[in-house]
């Protein structure tokens, strides 16, 4: 597969200066708004970055296997270590008390309205020093999915947490109809759900301030109906859906970092027609929208959980370069931070399996990762003065960060080594094709079209709205009031 530019494309990019602008630039398309600035990257010079969180460590030291994943800029910690320096996850058993509910059975209070909030503190705070160095610079992922911190969405396995919720309500008031309990029932959940989340958030961050802290899978849009509606997927957030991300905005204000997933299932294939793109692309404008609307002046990093290989397969299937696009390219392309490529201890349980994982790396994988995030360099370096990062004009359109293979391509650096570099640089031709489909959101400090003046951010919505739109934006003002 040749990775050149797709088509044409624009990306609105909203920046909520007034409640009236934000619900402008929340739902406009291809008016030339412009995004409110961006936490710069990890890695200088590096606007998109790929994490290695898969446990192979094992592959080189028990199998034989080097998957030498460095040789292709890929991130990961010590020896391949699942959690380590540069990023770590803490499952519900590693970070403080967590109550939940097992085959009915409650432990640590089953509840989060049930639990003492001290306690679990306390015991957080043991276990972040534990996990993470007094320095630590690097992703710190909370991983809790026993349930939901919307009552509403706790459905199906989940929906002990209202039964119970409910419980714990009609057994002080006895007298109540069920309207009234399952009203109250939501509204304790939801605030000692709340509570018990972004405390754990804020201790983690003022434990360790140059973390990275959020919440595995959030946002989350829930657009998993291509299972029950196959022929008609369009692969859009149900509104519902969208309305309680709104509700979250606490969430996302406390986070330091957003960690969504899209993991593709086999069913979703690419030789199975566009259904992978579109599960991708709106997970991807879900998680971009909600970046925006959190109450600080600057956006928090993206990084998406996603797969090298099919999530549903027992032979360790693996993504072709098209599925690959979908995932690693999609998010690239929309202005998000960076890339977390999960997998299970399947990955190394056998030297096949070790062996089968480094075919994917180097003959599939680590290419395409290198192609990526050197175009992805190219166009902050001729866009946005390095100071900032490309992303769509359209969120629709199908067009990548590639590299063009006119103007660059992959070579070793030289023959006792097996790591690669790019040559060349973006021609007359890329640049102009970098200017048609993409735009800039600039990092902390940096503004203008082209993000090459310093200091304070200026309003960027109105220095590039166009008179008609500030017009709107008056009148929806108007009637807001």
């Amino acid at each position: 597969m040749a990775w050149t530019w797709c088509d044409r494309g624009r990306l609105p990019a909203p920046y909520p200066v007034y409640a009236a602008l934000c619900l402008l630039s929340l739902t406009s398309v291809g008016q030339g708004l412009s995004r409110k600035p961006a936490i710069p990257p990890l890695v200088n010079g590096q606007p998109f970055q790929v994490y290695w969180n898969v446990p192979t460590s094992h592959c080189s030291t028990h199998r034989g296997v080097d998957l030498h994943l460095d040789d292709f800029g890929i991130i990961t910690n010590r020896n391949e270590m699942f959690i380590g320096e540069k990023h770590t996850i803490f499952y519900s058993g590693r970070l403080g008390i967590y109550p939940t509910y097992h085959s009915g059975d409650p432990e640590n209070g089953g509840l989060p309205q049930n639990m003492s909030l001290q306690d679990h503190l306390l015991q957080a705070r043991v276990d972040i020093d534990n996990f993470l160095a007094q320095d630590y610079q690097g992703l710190a992922v909370i991983d809790w999915e026993d349930w939901r911190p919307l009552y509403a969405r706790n459905w199906g396995a989940k929906r002990v947490y209202q039964t119970k919720s409910q419980e714990l309500v009609r057994g002080r008031n006895p007298q109540w109809n069920q309207t009234h309990i399952e009203a109250e029932a939501k509204k304790e959940f939801d605030q000692a759900a709340r509570i018990y989340m972004r405390s754990s958030l804020r201790l983690g961050q003022s434990m360790r301030p140059k973390a990275y802290w959020g919440f595995y899978l959030f946002p989350d849009c829930y657009n998993y109906h291509f299972r029950d509606e196959f022929p008609t997927y369009d692969g859009q957030c149900p509104d519902i859906e969208i309305n309680r991300n709104n509700e979250l905005t606490w969430m996302w204000t406390q986070s330091s970092a957003l960690f969504p997933s899209v993991y593709l299932e086999e069913k979703l294939k690419s030789e199975r027609g566009q259904r992978g793109k579109l599960f991708a692309r709106y997970r991807i404008r879900e998680a971009v929208r909600v970046a925006l609307l959190t109450e600080e002046q600057y956006t928090p990093p993206i990084f998406l959980y996603c797969r090298s290989h099919f999530i549903d397969s027992n032979t360790l299937t693996p993504l072709n370069e098209i599925d690959l696009v979908r995932t690693l390219g999609e998010s690239a392309s929309m202005g998000v931070s960076g890339a977390i490529l999960w997998g299970s201890t399947d990955f190394s349980r056998t030297t096949e399996n070790c062996q089968a994982v480094k075919d994917q790396v180097h003959n599939v994988l680590g290419p395409y990762i290198l192609n990526l995030t050197a175009g992805v360099r190219f166009c902050s370096r001729t866009l946005c003065s390095n100071h900032g990062r490309c992303y769509r004009r359209n969120a629709d359109e199908d067009v990548f960060l590639h590299l063009n293979s006119q103007s660059s391509r992959i070579v070793k650096r030289n023959r006792r080594t097996n790591k690669f570099r790019i040559r060349g640089r973006p021609s007359p031709s890329d640049r102009r094709n970098y200017r048609a489909h993409f735009q800039c959101q600039c990092y902390r400090g940096w503004n203008g079209t082209r993000c090459t003046r310093h200091g304070k951010s200026i309003d960027s919505c109105r220095a590039n709205t166009s008179p008609l739109t500030l017009v709107l934006v008056l009148l929806l003002s108007l009637l807001l009031i």
